[in-house]
């Protein structure tokens, strides 16, 4: 994955731009931080939280990086980056298992490891093709409950997850993860579609909500994707229909061989 980032998505972020899953984080980024996106939002949500006072820290915006091949967001210094994955490829990454982390006070992190996060630390994280190598919609829906704790109230969560696809190929899936965000307390405030991805930015509106246990079961089967029920053995099978042939099938093909002389 680090070499598939580093020697080729870092190729056509120069080459073309318009498809970088990287720039368009960091557009938006600059809109709503630094040129009045957080303020539009405030006015259109009544909100009252005294942002600036609260959350800003020498001007630098903290993102947490989750699932960070590469670290690509370091090298603007506008933001103060935590870039964690599973199994880190550089040492600017740490070692973070995000599914499992816990949450606290505090963020500690011991030599190249994180063993906790704190809770509303973040200005912004993301999930930048992460969650679709999660085999199942409950494990992103935690992902996803997880980054609204650990995000500051009016914080970011982008989601990027890849698609070659039409936009509307996918679309219902789009509509289904939007539910599912909007009853964790997100609000999506900017959709695009790139060539090969989905981009997405979703603003953290509410503190935490309750919800009853089976509420947060069928809220999370919301977050499904394709391949979900994509099922190899059907495919299997349908290859093997197709090659099946009676006995008298069979005879008929092999009297009309064509014959060679020895």
């Amino acid at each position: 994955m680090h070499k598939l980032a580093t020697e080729h998505w870092e190729q056509l972020r120069v080459s073309n731009p318009a498809t970088s899953r990287i720039n368009w984080t960091w557009s938006f980024l600059q809109y709503y931080f630094f040129s009045g996106g957080l303020q539009q939002h405030r006015q259109k949500s009544n909100s009252d939280t005294e942002w600036p006072k609260l959350i800003l820290n020498e001007s630098k915006v903290a993102v947490l990086d989750v699932g960070s091949c590469y670290n690509p967001f370091g090298e603007y210094e506008e933001l103060d980056v935590l870039s964690i994955d599973l199994c880190p490829a550089l040492e600017s990454v740490y070692q973070c298992d995000f599914l499992n982390i816990p949450l606290g006070k505090t963020t500690v992190i011991d030599g190249q490891s994180v063993l906790s996060l704190a809770t509303n630390q973040f200005h912004c994280i993301v999930f930048s093709f992460l969650l679709e190598y999660f085999p199942s919609p409950s494990q992103r829906w935690t992902c996803c409950e997880k980054a609204h704790l650990l995000l500051l109230r009016e914080g970011i969560l982008i989601i990027i997850t890849p698609d070659s696809k039409a936009a509307h190929s996918n679309s219902k899936v789009m509509r289904s993860w939007r539910e599912a965000l909007s009853a964790i307390g997100f609000k999506r405030i900017k959709y695009e579609k790139l060539q090969h991805a989905h981009c997405m930015a979703f603003r953290k509106n509410s503190v935490e909500s309750v919800l009853k246990a089976e509420d947060r079961e069928l809220l999370a089967s919301k977050m499904y994707i394709p391949q979900d029920f994509y099922n190899p053995s059907d495919s299997e099978n349908e290859e093997k229909d197709e090659i099946k042939f009676t006995e008298a099938e069979l005879a008929e093909g092999f009297t009309n061989l064509p014959l060679f002389d020895e």
